[in-house]
């Protein structure tokens, strides 16, 4: 049973629920309804048009159900393509949109019929009254149709809701997405997101060749030409204090050049670590685990290459859950796992400290957040206060 909440409204007292805005937004649905099934029937005479007038139908009843009580209809993705003639949902549009003119055709006489009946009962008001109407041809029978306008009135809102109900309720069984098509949707999404991030890992790389290449070098040549300079000085200049001072000076210089060469070796190497590009995720994991100064275990064993894009953003991950532990967390062990199914790839990531974890606390969980979201998976976060912790990404295996 679908629930509407123009059908909540109905089954309140008459009164109550006359003065509802629900007939009126049932009568609006219907009444946009009854104008497209016309379009509708010229659209099944040329049957070619058919699967392009029920996929426009369909993705504009998606969002006017909301007329009739109904939560919208989620529908495929912005910018996704007409579904093809062996897709299922296809056909499903098509049924919609062949139901639809039989509603349309059935809302259309009901709203002539009604407007005919409250018209006819108003005329016999003013016949009753004294009133000479001459488009009345039969006088007499205005005692009959004042009682059953009145009765047509009443029953109408009725009508129009409960046809709107079933033209809600049969878009709603015929348009939302099966589970199928819901993975489908997301495998979609997750390789778009795999392309962005392999745009921004081929500008990472380029990043890396010219900071290594370029800047690098460029420092490299500097520190040793002020080196060299040093040398001059003292060859130069007799001892004492003018060579002392343009000694210290230089040396300053010198350890600004060094200092500023160690940040940008640090920095390239900080964008991805040489063994994620060579030897794959679990290989850096393990690395990662050597680095840390407490006891860090890495199960991973089996594991085959991802994509880089994929590998990185798990490597962030985990480099951002183990440098969150030992901040915040003072743990005794920390365990890394890697796991991989079929069509799903789970990196854990949980140690025995305080707990607590919060991205409140600062970017790093928020980054963590959104890696997993830009890979169209979910970020699990198990830490009450006192511990354990245990941080699961969860991501769909793009193919």
């Amino acid at each position: 049973m679908y629930h509407s909440q123009a059908i909540s409204a109905l089954r309140s007292s008459p009164v109550r629920f006359l003065l509802t805005r629900w007939p009126w937004r049932s009568l609006a649905y219907l009444t946009i309804g009854a104008m497209f099934w016309v379009v509708g029937l010229v659209a099944s005479a040329l049957i070619v048009t058919l699967p392009y007038w029920a996929h426009r139908l369909a993705a504009a009843e998606r969002r006017l159900v909301r007329l009739a009580g109904f939560r919208p209809i989620p529908g495929p993705p912005p910018g996704a393509e007409m579904p093809r003639l062996h897709e299922p949902l296809l056909w499903r549009e098509v049924a919609f949109a062949l139901a639809h003119i039989l509603i349309g055709m059935l809302s259309f006489i009901t709203l002539v019929v009604a407007v005919t009946m409250v018209f006819s009962a108003i005329l016999a008001v003013f016949v009753l009254a004294g009133v000479d109407m001459p488009l009345v041809e039969n006088p007499p029978q205005a005692p009959f149709l004042l009682p059953l306008g009145a009765v047509t009135a009443v029953a109408t809102p009725y009508v129009f809701t409960l046809l709107a109900y079933v033209q809600g309720a049969l878009a709603t069984a015929l348009l939302s997405p099966r589970v199928e098509e819901l993975q489908t949707q997301v495998t979609s999404l997750a390789r778009a997101n795999i392309a962005e991030l392999d745009r921004f890992e081929s500008e990472r790389q380029r990043i890396e060749r010219d900071l290594h290449d370029g800047t690098q070098q460029h420092l490299a040549t500097s520190a040793m030409r002020l080196g060299m300079l040093e040398l001059e000085l003292r060859e130069t200049i007799p001892p004492g204090p003018e060579q002392g001072s343009a000694l210290e000076s230089l040396e300053a210089v010198r350890r600004e050049s060094e200092l500023a060469l160690d940040t940008l070796r640090d920095i390239v190497h900080g964008l991805r670590p040489r063994t994620l590009i060579d030897d794959g995720l679990g290989a850096a994991l393990q690395e990662l685990a050597r680095r840390v100064p407490i006891r860090t275990t890495v199960d991973a064993e089996g594991i085959g290459r991802f994509s880089l894009p994929v590998e990185s953003s798990l490597y962030y991950i985990a480099s951002e859950a183990v440098t969150n532990a030992i901040k915040h967390a003072t743990p005794d062990h920390i365990h890394i796992e890697l796991a991989a199914t079929f069509d799903r790839i789970m990196l854990t990531v949980s140690d025995d400290g305080l707990g607590g974890a919060n991205s409140a606390h600062g970017t790093g969980m928020v980054g963590m957040y959104e890696r997993t979201s830009l890979l169209s998976g979910e970020l699990i976060i198990e830490s009450p206060p006192g511990g354990p912790t245990r941080i699961t990404a969860d991501i769909p295996r793009p193919y």
